[in-house]
């Protein structure tokens, strides 16, 4: 496996807390090809309203999970997981855990879920693109279609 000329890409974007399978959760990557995927290096969360206080959650997936406000380690198409706290005008603290074998091949899912009157969520995502032979290709997609192990 070695990483792609096309190098880093950065997604940026807004979601409504409590969703998981609408199209503003889907967020596509797939090229396709298999013999290219992404690997998630780090993502972020925070309140689209920083003046409100607060809890968000969010994770991404290789498929929507109805579980929106749960965090599953040993579902291999849980890919990251991100927390956000904020009080009313102090500084929130963030957290996020990513696999770190992850690797997506299709594509990639948000969903969130918060605490707050105000439950739109802005999130960050930076990618690395891969190149690998397509038999890896096929593993990955095995993998993240939770074909691969223990859910």
């Amino acid at each position: 496996m070695k990483k792609s000329k096309a190098g880093t890409r950065v997604l940026t974007g807004n979601i409504v807390a409590g969703s998981y399978n609408g199209l503003e959760n889907r967020i596509q990557l797939f090229d396709g090809k298999f013999t290219t995927g992404y690997r998630i290096v780090d993502f972020k969360i925070a309140s689209r309203y920083p003046l409100n206080a607060g809890e968000w959650i969010s994770k991404l997936t290789t498929e929507p999970k109805s579980t929106v406000g749960e965090w599953h380690w040993d579902d291999v198409q849980e890919l990251a997981w991100a927390k956000y706290d904020q009080a009313v005008l102090f500084t929130g603290t963030q957290m996020s855990v990513i696999r770190p074998d992850n690797m997506v091949v299709e594509d990639l899912w948000i969903s969130a879920y918060s605490t707050s009157e105000s439950n739109d969520l802005n999130y960050e995502i930076t990618l690395e693109k891969y190149e690998f032979p397509a038999w890896t290709g096929a593993g990955v997609l095995v993998e993240n279609l939770s074909q691969a192990g223990p859910q």
